[in-house]
């Protein structure tokens, strides 16, 4: 069935299936596994944009078709597939082998077909990528796309002028052309996260697999909906900061979506998959009047399902009591990066220690049923010892709420792969005390390509920990985490003792043993990354049990 656009996800590295790669904990705090094939939440809102204004479209993840089965062909599976509009994303820079051996690999296969790439690192690089890449016809330079994908389309099919799509990059006699950004105030009301689109293109294209926004998706979905593009804050590591966002994508930065229009995206979440939903942006940080408008909306549409919400600033009391009336079923996260104050404030984030654990009781005491917070290893003038000092300082407030209601969990993870393109890190690194080793988009390009492991991978150094010192820390940070989590009882012995034989292993070279218990993580649990089981039963979660159950049997007869 031939489409206008078909939106295409990459794995990290194309070949990684071909490779003896070690990825070491790279992806040990995030629902997707080393490969990073959960695809931005755009695609879903584009998608919505395209399907509702009469265009034929769909997603294809090929990270997830590649992780699931070793057999997958991806060139068979996309000479199947005829689009006017191949559109990759190349959002965060890990993807950039499998962005671009795609976006070759398709236009082999399609050369009538345009190639379209967008994204954060996308634009950042899009000189590069105009003058090094022939096979990429099409760059959408900024963000809120939505209006231009659909624009595009319009052009591509009727064979029109190219200059009336905003944002668009793209050649024209010999010449790159760079149009108009699209300046529309309203584009923000453009998008709409509507997995009810997901799921119905899902079944239409009978490619489920194609459509899921990340591997384990099926055995425990959830939902993604955002309070806004851009941010208000400045953390140094950030390519979605305030520099980086106004500096590189939009000059508004940030811009708040209509609260109306989020708690649609929940009322639809929750009629259509039943599943929890993460909200990506801090709520408090955004202010009473956009809370009450939220809270207020999502009351008048009944909605009442699970939120992982996010905060950037510890939240008062009153916000707590505030959102634990509308959504009693909610667990928190926030990523203080660092337990030294002097080093968290480089970083971006200006608050206490006592403002975090004050913040944390008034989630606890206010229903909260799993509170998360996430420290940073390679920051400015962190050292070694300040990394261990955040395992003991984890241990400490994860203790003081052991036997409590509410879960509370504590990680530390590199900063790793790479250091944000666009981040005041990364255009001021001398500033910081930073050196990079990777600066074009070829440079990453070739360290994903020539690297074995996330040690080759990192293309930063700071003047207090060199690349060897922050590899070493994160593997001894890690085994001091499993021990802390024994003495508290978060995890058993042999769970502990699990974690340290693989780190340990993975240091010497050798096989880890993986298990449901641990899956693709090195360092933590699967149980203690998931954050909520809690779905509503509606026609489209059955279909996704009995599909899950399909796909399990079908697995289990494949394997003997």
């Amino acid at each position: 069935m031939k489409v206008n656009v078909c939106l295409v996800h990459p794995p990290s590295i194309y070949d990684f299936r071909k490779k003896d790669l070690r990825s070491g904990p790279i992806s040990d705090v995030v629902p997707s596994t080393p490969m990073f094939e959960m695809y931005p939440v755009g695609f879903i809102s584009m998608l919505n944009s395209l399907v509702t204004n009469g265009y034929d479209a769909r997603i294809s993840n090929i990270a997830v078709l590649m992780l699931g089965s070793s057999t997958f062909d991806p060139e068979k599976y996309l000479s199947n597939i005829e689009a006017d509009i191949f559109g990759i994303d190349l959002h965060w820079l890990p993807h950039v082998h499998g962005a671009i051996n795609l976006a070759r690999i398709i236009k082999s296969i399609h050369p009538e077909s345009k190639v379209l790439m967008g994204g954060f690192s996308t634009t950042y690089f899009s000189s590069e990528i105009m003058a090094q890449f022939p096979f990429v016809d099409f760059i959408l330079n900024g963000d809120l796309q939505e209006t231009s994908i659909v624009k595009l389309a319009e052009a591509v099919e009727d064979k029109r002028n190219l200059s009336t799509v905003p944002n668009l990059i793209y050649r024209e006699n010999g010449r790159v052309r760079h149009n108009q950004p699209n300046l529309d105030p309203n584009a923000i009301n453009e998008v709409l996260l509507n997995y009810n689109i997901l799921m119905k293109n899902a079944i239409k294209y009978g490619d489920v697999k194609g459509h899921l926004p990340y591997k384990l998706w099926i055995k425990n979905p959830s939902a993604m909906t955002i309070i806004e593009h851009g941010c208000q804050y400045n953390c140094g590591f950030c390519g979605g900061s305030n520099f980086a966002f106004s500096s590189n994508y939009n000059k508004q930065s940030p811009i708040f979506r209509n609260p109306g229009r989020i708690a649609e995206e929940l009322e639809i979440i929750q009629n259509s998959i039943g599943t929890p939903v993460f909200i990506a942006g801090d709520i408090f940080a955004a202010g009473e009047k956009f809370q009450d408008q939220f809270f207020k909306s999502a009351k008048e549409r009944g909605v009442d399902i699970p939120l992982l919400t996010e905060y950037f600033i510890p939240p008062s009391q009153e916000y707590f009591q505030k959102l634990s009336r509308f959504f009693p079923n909610f667990t928190g996260e926030i990523s203080p990066d660092s337990s030294k104050e002097n080093i968290r404030l480089t970083a971006g984030r200006g608050y206490s220690n006592h403002d975090l654990e004050k913040s944390i009781l008034n989630a606890a005491q206010n229903g909260c049923r799993k509170f998360d917070v996430y420290f940073t290893i390679g920051l400015p003038k962190q050292k070694k010892e300040d990394v261990i000092a955040d395992v003991e300082y984890s241990e400490y407030l994860m203790s003081q709420h052991i036997g409590r209601n509410m879960q509370m969990h504590a990680f530390l993870s590199p900063l790793t792969p790479f250091l944000d393109p666009g981040s005041l890190f990364y255009e001021m690194h001398e500033r910081y005390g930073i050196e990079l080793r990777a600066k074009t988009l070829g440079d990453y390009y070739m360290l994903l390509d020539q690297g074995k492991s996330w040690e080759d991978y990192l293309n930063y150094e700071t003047e207090e920990m060199s690349r060897d010192d922050l590899v070493h820390v994160t593997y001894e940070a890690g085994k001091m985490m499993a021990q802390a989590r024994e003495r508290l009882g978060v995890i058993s012995r042999s769970e502990m003792e699990g974690i340290v034989r693989n780190i340990d292993a993975y240091r010497e070279g050798k096989s880890i043993v993986t298990a449901d218990a641990m899956g693709m993580h090195l360092n933590y649990m699967v149980k203690e990354i998931e954050w909520s089981k809690h779905h509503n039963i509606t026609f489209s979660s059955f279909l996704i049990f009995l599909y899950r159950y399909y796909d399990g049997l079908k697995n289990r007869i494949v394997s003997g």
